[in-house]
């Protein structure tokens, strides 16, 4: 059995995914007394933007990932996908016109197939998505990075997905 399968064994949610680990060349520490999360714009724009997939069956996983990215910059995070599940991957920043990549990548560092979303400007803030089946289960990696960022200084962004 491989880590993948004795993790969803052990899930209460029947092995839908696993929280995202944000993996980046810079780890910062533990902070001594961390404070619950604080709801920001760009959260509020990533639920907002996958909630569009609950129509179609999809769950939101309870977990998020939140930082601030530069023009160029990408973010890996490593999450455990499960053959016959879809999965909708969702990154949003509260600012106007910021171009969003993400791919995702098999163990071995290849890009997949996948399709894509970018909402275009029809909305307020930047958002985009990323929908994958994978046919194998492991562990993946998918890439978050802004391509081009009005004013060029960092922005925040919030990754959040959903399966089936």
């Amino acid at each position: 059995m491989d880590s993948c399968a004795m993790l969803a064994a052990s899930r209460s949610d029947g092995g839908k995914g696993s929280d995202p680990k944000f993996l980046t060349d810079q780890e910062s520490p533990e902070p001594l007394n961390p404070a619950p999360p604080v709801p920001t714009e760009s959260r509020r724009l990533a639920l907002e933007t996958a909630a569009a997939f609950e129509n179609e069956g999809f769950r939101i996983r309870d977990s998020e990932w939140q930082n601030s990215l530069s023009k160029g910059q990408s973010a890996f995070l490593q999450i455990c996908l499960f053959s016959g599940n879809q999965y909708w991957f969702v990154a949003a920043s509260p600012t106007n016109a910021v171009k969003i990549r993400m791919v995702v990548y098999d163990p071995s560092g290849k890009p997949l197939k996948s399709d894509s979303w970018q909402d275009g400007g029809a909305h307020p803030g930047s958002r985009a998505a990323l929908g994958f089946a994978p046919t194998i289960s492991g562990m993946y990696f998918v890439a978050v990075e802004f391509l081009d960022i009005p004013g060029g200084s960092p922005n925040d962004v919030c990754f959040v997905y959903a399966y089936k």
